[in-house]
């Protein structure tokens, strides 16, 4: 099987989902837009037969009436032939006219949108993913969650440059346009988590704008696990922050000191004996340069607000506000203190 293996913002390595073809060629279909695979396959069949017998017929040509001895006259003066002009053209127009009413009929059924489909929202930013959900003041970031066998609506949005949001597996791909709301739907079949991309270059960390879906039963939906945010212990609490890390900050803030669209988290607190204090940061406000303390009130100020105070350095670079309720942002706090050194 050819295949590639898959690297996200989260540092995981996923395989090929499982069940792809003998050449590679589709993820498995998990929505109910299986024309998409009948028309590929189709397209790919034309394309093999018409490759094999255009190359079989040069060859045979190239063999029979090549040129035995050097006088030898041309084998034939004919200039052109009717008859198999009119073949090659008539035999091509109504390929293309099945590939078209096929594609058609297949576009058709991604634009009507069930009436009992349920209706979330995507926000694309440089480097991220935000969903919304019906009726629901929570978001997620970097991961969204679906009911199998429910039709699903997603209202896009792009709060900078053109992206796009391309689910392989569910079979859709449509552009996020700055300045205008687009959407797109399907009808996911099977449980699992499936790959959500960005599909159009939309900067330097544009490769690292990764998502995922999960797709759950009705009972699992219920539940809103996007809502579900373990801080009972400050350990907990770190190891929530860690995940959204992952999934919101991981494409522009470093762990290791390397300097990325964003300044690197390694410093922001430190170790003073026993204790971890907020370590010192060059920022500019007011017009000039000053030295901060880092403390919960300045990482929540840089989320909520990010030109308030910019890291000396990266006066230039735009970061997209974010609404993380306090216990999101206290959980990215612990987070960072567990970076301390």
């Amino acid at each position: 099987m050819l295949s590639l293996l898959i690297q996200d913002p989260q540092g995981t390595v996923h395989a090929p989902d499982p069940g792809a073809d003998t050449f590679g060629q589709l993820t498995p279909l998990a929505s109910t837009f299986g024309s998409v695979d009948g028309l590929f396959y189709f397209t790919y069949v034309v394309c093999i037969f018409f490759f094999v017998l255009i190359t079989g017929a040069l060859l045979w040509s190239v063999f029979r009436y090549r040129r035995k001895t050097y006088d030898q006259p041309a084998a034939s003066n004919v200039t052109h032939n009717t008859p198999l002009e009119v073949v090659w053209t008539v035999i091509p127009l109504l390929i293309v006219m099945v590939m078209f009413a096929w594609g058609f009929k297949g576009s058709l059924d991604m634009t009507y949108v069930p009436s009992d489909a349920r209706r979330a929202k995507a926000t694309a930013k440089q480097w991220n993913w935000t969903f919304t959900y019906p009726n629901d003041a929570v978001q997620s970031y970097g991961e969204v969650w679906v009911e199998v066998n429910k039709p699903v609506e997603f209202l896009l949005e792009s709060t900078d440059v053109l992206h796009a949001f391309f689910l392989p597996s569910m079979r859709v791909k449509r552009d996020v346009v700055p300045g205008r709301y687009q959407s797109v739907w399907f009808t996911p079949t099977t449980l699992g988590d499936y790959h959500l991309f960005c599909a159009e270059y939309c900067g330097l960390d544009h490769s690292k704008m990764y998502a995922q879906l999960h797709v759950v039963t009705a009972e699992e939906y219920a539940r809103r696990p996007w809502d579900q945010w373990d801080d009972s212990t400050p350990e907990k609490a770190a190891e929530s922050g860690g995940r959204l890390y992952k999934s919101l900050c991981s494409s522009c803030h470093s762990l290791d000191g390397t300097p990325m669209t964003g300044p690197s988290w390694k410093g922001l607190f430190v170790k003073d004996g026993d204790q971890i204090v907020g370590g010192k940061r060059q920022v500019i406000y007011d017009g000039a340069q000053h030295e901060i303390t880092v403390d919960l009130d300045y990482v929540a100020e840089s989320i909520a607000n990010p030109d308030a105070k910019k890291a000396a350095g990266f006066e230039q670079n735009a970061m997209t506000k974010f609404d993380l309720d306090d216990r999101r942002v206290k959980g990215i706090v612990e987070f960072m203190k567990t970076l301390a050194q």
